[in-house]
């Protein structure tokens, strides 16, 4: 049997094409009969990637601030008696200068800001958690008493205790045993191996701020080289799409983050002047917990309140309830005032998106995953949103929401039906709803 040229073109593809999608099948079967391997590969491939990584974060983070300094104050104002040179010319040498001085005054900024910090907080927390330290047989008996005194108060809910303590004593003692004092060995092992993590973590960083120190000097140049990869392996239209929502992300992910870190630096330092005042105790360590962790959407006030909670108990009852109503009256006023102020609508999500974002992120990717859950998330709610919206204008439909509410059916003139109740009767196919509902309102018309 003889083929041409073109059948034998056409054979080849078919062939090459069975061939190739049945490499993927087995490449994909092979993964996923191996996937505790490659999530281990993945792993160590981004530990390995770490200084690279925290370089990339760094320089996003840092970035803006770059440009703000040279835009704004040293390009705009000072760089002709700074560098010489004059402004609406600030080329060559004299924008390279530009570059290392705005770059040179953001790192200085930078590590003031972080030394200040840590050299504010870290001493008073290690201070209180000396107290702590210290102080904890204190606390426990004062908690037993206070639990004692209550008990004799209520001399029902002493009886219940007590039979509970008989029936389950056992129990509790073998769990003590086995999860608490048999693993002590295993816990002060985790505080070496915490504390060369640490250190691994701070070598990591500085190789990280050297990276980020490249990035920065020639971010034009790396934008350029990706813009020009997108250009090359997508059509333009799709290319042009891509970049735009790019932008649109980093607009989101900025205006959450830097708004969100705002509104946590305001919330841990309210924190800190009302436990003062009320006089509850390791004030200061108590307000860095919720301010940091007042960052989670939703969830973190409640994360950093019920530890810092209990602590407080274990020193003064009392003062753990006040404690508690304080951060509620906290919340309310964030989630009421100062978090709308300061975010107003930077990610579009209802709350239960918000919600849904952050349980979903956050059992994926932990803690991390909480924080970047709700952008990511109002990244793919937009995209998704933007599709439907362009499936419903290919279909000649509005994308209004309210109008879709309490539809039935859309008939042939495109108008919006509601079918009363007493007509919903059964299960029907395209075929038979066509013929039932759309068939009757054209008879309507014609009459």
């Amino acid at each position: 049997m003889n083929f041409d040229e073109e059948e034998k073109k056409k054979y080849f593809h078919m062939g090459l094409t069975f061939f190739l999608a049945a490499c993927a099948i087995v490449l994909f079967l092979m993964l996923i009969m191996n996937i505790g391997k490659v999530m281990e590969g993945v792993r160590q491939f981004l530990k390995i990637c770490t200084p690279i990584i925290d370089g990339l974060v760094l320089t996003y983070l840092l970035a803006p601030i770059v440009n703000w300094i040279e835009n704004r104050w040293i390009y705009a104002r000072h760089s002709e008696w700074l560098f010489k040179g004059k402004v609406g010319e600030a080329k060559g040498k004299v924008k390279k200068k530009v570059r290392a001085f705005a770059i040179f005054l953001t790192y200085a900024l930078f590590i003031l800001l972080v030394v200040g910090l840590l050299s504010l907080v870290i001493p008073e927390i290690a201070k209180s958690v000396q107290s702590i330290a210290r102080n904890y047989p204190e606390y426990i008996d004062n908690f037993v008493n206070w639990a004692n005194a209550m008990l004799e108060k209520h001399p029902d809910l002493e009886q219940d205790f007590n039979s509970l303590m008989e029936r389950y004593s056992d129990t509790l003692n073998e769990w003590i045993n086995d999860n608490i004092l048999g693993k002590a060995n295993e816990f002060l092992m985790g505080i070496l191996s915490g504390g060369l993590n640490i250190l691994k973590g701070l070598l990591n960083f500085a190789i990280g701020m050297i990276i980020a120190l490249y990035l920065l000097n020639s971010k034009e140049l790396m934008v350029g080289q990706a813009k020009k990869v997108i250009y090359a392996l997508l059509k333009k239209d799709t290319a042009n799409a891509f970049i735009h929502n790019v932008r649109y992300t980093n607009k989101t992910f900025l205006g959450f983050f830097g708004g969100k870190l705002i509104d946590s630096l305001i919330i841990g330092f309210l924190c800190f002047i009302a436990t003062t005042i009320i006089g509850t105790p390791y004030a200061l360590l108590v307000s860095v917990i919720v301010g940091v962790t007042n960052i989670i959407p939703f969830f973190g006030p409640f994360i950093g309140a019920i530890p810092s909670a209990f602590l407080i108990l274990l020193v003064d009852p009392k003062q753990c309830l006040y404690f508690v109503i304080m951060v509620l009256i906290l919340q309310q006023l964030d989630g009421n005032i100062i978090g709308p102020l300061i975010l107003g609508s930077k990610t579009g999500l209802s709350g239960f998106w918000v919600i849904f974002a952050i349980t979903i992120f956050g059992g994926l990717f932990s803690f991390g995953g909480m924080l970047i859950g709700v952008p990511v998330f109002a990244v793919i709610y937009t995209g998704v949103g933007s599709l439907i919206k362009t499936k419903l204008d290919q279909k000649k439909l509005t994308d209004d929401t309210k109008r879709y509410v309490h539809v039935d059916y859309i008939n042939d003139d495109d108008e919006f039906i509601r079918l009363p109740k007493e007509e919903v009767k059964n299960v029907m196919s395209k075929k038979d709803f066509k013929s039932t509902f759309l068939k009757k309102g054209k008879e309507k018309d014609d009459a």
